[in-house]
């Protein structure tokens, strides 16, 4: 059975100490998955997989999945046999997912024995635990909070000494420090880092308030690799730490489920975040062929307002496409009333309008030569 179901906030979707049959992919929203009244984790992804691991263990669930806001979820109730074999593709899924949660579960297990005192953890790539040395909580928890979207734990210390301490002993992906801390600390920390075999390759960024161009050519001077000014800009700091940890910045609006390319306009399109997407367009687009995938869904639907920065965003993506010569069918999630003007812009004139991620999906597996004009 393949059906879809809406979930209200707080429903159950699946409960534990049932043997599951299939599994479940995520179309919208968010779920939260609970173990003895404990959330341990949270899906919001859309293409996500959950509920696999009953059938494949042939072990009852031992943790309930539950809507954490209004939630459409695909319950695919075949054996998982049947469905890989009419799809290998859903296997590569499987596998990536699995390996996914694999990874994050090593992580929260070295954590665990870090804190014990049991183990020893050795240089790794690929994390995202970033150290914050600040002594105003108030900060730590912003960061922590604009962190969260982009999947980074915050790590905090509010002296040098416990600094240094948990960097003898952890390996971050960024070091903050606040410039503001007394007494020199910040530099004086800075440099002592810098014979920290642990952190030596580990990314160090100041902390300054805004206007403060002193702190700021002293953090350079000090060997910083970059600045970022309190108060936080959340676009302009996570723009920061992508810069700095060499990740691909585009991650946070593009990315990969199944076989399409998902795009998901942010509904706040300030001038950063418009020139953040468009410098990242042609690295992603390239990214996109590589990956093998020509099916492209931009989603508009929780825009506030179809305005000139959306349709100038939109419109630049589709003309580059267009401009490549790439063959990627394209589909735009749009509602209401503004809905069909998606396909006047230069580009987007041949992609289907939907109004939700089924329906453009649906769109998208059709036969190009087979669809007709509604």
């Amino acid at each position: 059975m393949n059906n879809i179901v809406d979930y209200k906030e707080g429903d159950i979707i699946l409960n534990d100490g049932e043997i599951g049959k299939g599994f479940c992919i995520l179309e919208s929203g968010s779920v939260e998955v609970i173990r003895e009244g404990k959330t341990l984790g949270e899906i919001d992804q859309p293409g996500s997989i959950f509920g696999e691991l009953s059938e494949i263990l042939g072990l009852k669930r031992d943790a309930t999945i539950r809507a954490k806001t209004p939630a459409k979820v695909r319950h695919l109730e075949e054996s998982i046999e049947k469905i890989v074999s009419k799809n290998p593709s859903v296997s590569v899924k499987l596998i990536k997912t699995l390996g996914k949660r694999l990874y994050r579960m090593n992580r929260l297990v070295s954590k665990e024995m870090v804190a014990n005192g049991t183990f020893y953890p050795q240089q790794t790539t690929g994390q995202t635990e970033i150290l914050v040395v600040e002594d105003k909580p108030n900060i730590i928890n912003q960061l922590t909070e604009i962190f969260a979207k982009s999947e980074w734990d915050v790590r905090s210390a509010n002296d040098e000494e416990t600094a240094i301490k948990m960097c003898e002993e952890t390996t971050f992906a960024t070091i903050m420090i606040s410039m503001a801390l007394p007494n020199d600390l910040a530099v004086d920390l800075r440099r002592k880092l810098k014979t920290n075999h642990n952190v030596l390759n580990t990314p160090v960024v100041a902390m300054i308030v805004q206007g403060d161009e002193d702190a700021r050519r002293k953090a350079i001077n000090a060997g910083f690799a970059d600045c970022i000014t309190k108060p936080f800009n959340p676009d302009k700091t996570v723009a920061v730490m992508y810069k700095v940890m060499s990740l691909d910045s585009s991650a946070r609006y593009f990315s990969f489920v199944d076989d399409f390319l998902y795009f998901k306009v942010p509904n706040e399109l300030s001038a950063f975040v418009i020139d953040d997407i468009k410098e990242n367009m042609d690295t992603r687009i390239r990214n996109t062929i590589n990956e093998g995938i020509v099916k492209l869904i931009i989603d508009v639907s929780e825009l506030d307002e179809v305005d000139d920065p959306s349709l100038e965003v939109v419109g630049e993506f589709a003309e580059k496409i267009e401009d490549m010569k790439i063959p990627l069918r394209g589909a735009i999630i749009a509602t209401g009333d503004d809905a069909e003007m998606w396909n006047n812009l230069d580009g987007c004139e041949e992609w289907g309008t939907c109004g939700d991620l089924e329906s453009a999906k649906a769109y998208l597996a059709k036969d190009p030569d087979d669809e007709t004009e509604e």
